[in-house]
């Protein structure tokens, strides 16, 4: 199925309100559905963690690592590339000018007939956009899980995977979403951030893309 990422749209949905009562409830867990064409068609979904650092530092009752460390692995891989003892490593306060809430895109997943189209780095940016200006958004570039909550039930179909596939696809993943605007903070990371510093945008890139295979850009602007 070739996909006009012209006519990708996103659904996104809070779950979880902030609480105050336990660390874990400091995130925001984001459902994505990504939608295609007129009728708005899912042909893929996503998620994101969006750490609400503006109302962690207006409460003195959890420190950021409570916070990382409580709600997932995934959080607290994240946390232990950013922080210690709560404060930014230098590495990465030196890639900032300021910054806002803590992002993580954990999953963005097609239907299998919608792959191999370098839609990803798209949509990675397409969903960055939706948060602040000045919010870090990380991914992790590694394969999903086709056993567990990346694929429950087998519905999209993932691939199991051997180590070395797996290390091979995660380099592609990268090389990807380096093109994007996406990078390491320090040499060794295992994410990859997006931050507001400047990159191009979504719409940006696929203008870029269609100019490349001499082609008029489908967006008027």
């Amino acid at each position: 199925m070739q996909i006009d990422p012209e006519y990708i749209s996103l659904e996104m949905k809070s779950l979880g309100p902030i609480h105050r009562d336990s660390p874990e409830h400091y995130v925001s867990t984001i459902e994505i559905d990504i939608l295609y064409g007129d009728e708005l068609e899912k042909i893929g979904e996503g998620r994101a963690y969006e750490v609400r650092m503006d109302h962690i530092l207006d409460d003195d009752a959890w420190s950021l690592f409570d916070v990382f460390e409580a709600h997932s692995s995934d959080l607290y891989d994240l946390y232990d590339e950013l922080f210690e003892d709560d404060e930014l490593i230098p590495s990465v306060e030196s890639e900032l000018c300021d910054y806002g809430n803590v992002v993580l895109i954990k999953s963005i997943v097609l239907r299998p007939e919608c792959r191999g189209q370098g839609l990803g780095g798209i949509l990675a940016l397409a969903i960055a956009e939706r948060f602040g200006p000045t919010d870090i958004v990380a991914l992790k570039p590694w394969p999903m899980n086709p056993h567990g909550h990346d694929d429950p039930g087998g519905v999209w179909a993932l691939t199991q995977l051997t180590e070395p596939e797996q290390k091979a696809v995660a380099e592609k993943l990268r090389t990807a979403y380096r093109g994007t605007g996406f990078k390491e903070f320090f040499e060794g990371s295992s994410h990859l951030f997006l931050t507001q510093l400047r990159h191009p945008t979504a719409t940006e890139l696929m203008d870029n893309q269609e100019r490349i295979q001499g082609q008029e850009p489908i967006l008027q602007r």
